[in-house]
């Protein structure tokens, strides 16, 4: 998938993340539907993209080689596919590795 530049896109897995945060670690089912919310949104504009075969497997590759979850290396295998700059706030297992880049560095 070919994405404009400057436009969003992220992994359906995003909807299972930020339901995961709201729910488990805030406590806050209404975040997690407002989060969801801004999810679909960019869905509608076509930048969600689900698991496919080429993706999955590059997925296991980087996270073979940086030692992150397959979880984390989808997000960064989808922006190698888009030729994106991928955008995290995980400093533990993306920003740490060089993998992405922080909100500030691209706002």
């Amino acid at each position: 998938m070919k994405r404009a530049r400057d436009s969003l896109a992220t992994l359906d897995l995003a909807l299972y993340e930020v339901t995961n945060v709201a729910v488990r670690a805030w406590q806050d089912r209404g975040a997690a539907e407002r989060l969801r919310g801004r999810i679909a949104a960019v869905a509608g504009d076509g930048g969600i993209k689900r698991a496919e075969p080429g993706l999955l497997e590059r997925a296991g590759e980087i996270a073979e080689q940086q030692g992150v979850s397959v979880y984390d290396a989808a997000y960064v295998a989808a922006a190698e596919g888009w030729g994106a700059a991928l955008v995290s706030c995980d400093v533990r297992d993306l920003l740490s590795r060089g993998l992405a880049r922080p909100p500030a560095d691209v706002a």
